[in-house]
């Protein structure tokens, strides 16, 4: 399984038709909190869950500062709370849905 969009493609919301309610992958509470607790961005736990579930990552990138911080979530783990907390997030959902590319 490979995570396309590990991040929640926060930049691609409307052309993909997500519903403006769905919250974002990178604001949430949880997410944040994890981020503070290990000392790593939101977007480097997002990227170490999915790594730490088996599943291969795709994040992308055009900045050079993020693209190293993608880079810098091999050297480091997340607790098994951390990764129960993360699982429980809500709403549980595809956030690229295969509809976007059946309906032009």
């Amino acid at each position: 399984v490979t995570a396309y969009s590990p991040l929640g493609s926060p930049d691609s919301a409307q052309m993909l038709r997500r519903d403006a309610s769905t919250p974002g992958l990178l604001n949430h509470p949880a997410v944040a909190s994890v981020a503070e607790r290990v000392g790593k961005s939101p977007a480097q736990v997002l990227i170490r869950f999915a790594l730490q579930r088996g599943t291969s990552v795709i994040p992308k990138s055009v900045h050079p500062s993020r693209i190293d911080a993608n880079w810098d979530v091999l050297s480091w783990e997340l607790s098994p709370e951390d990764m129960g907390a993360l699982s429980a997030l809500e709403p549980q959902m595809r956030m690229i849905s295969g509809a976007f590319w059946l309906s032009p």
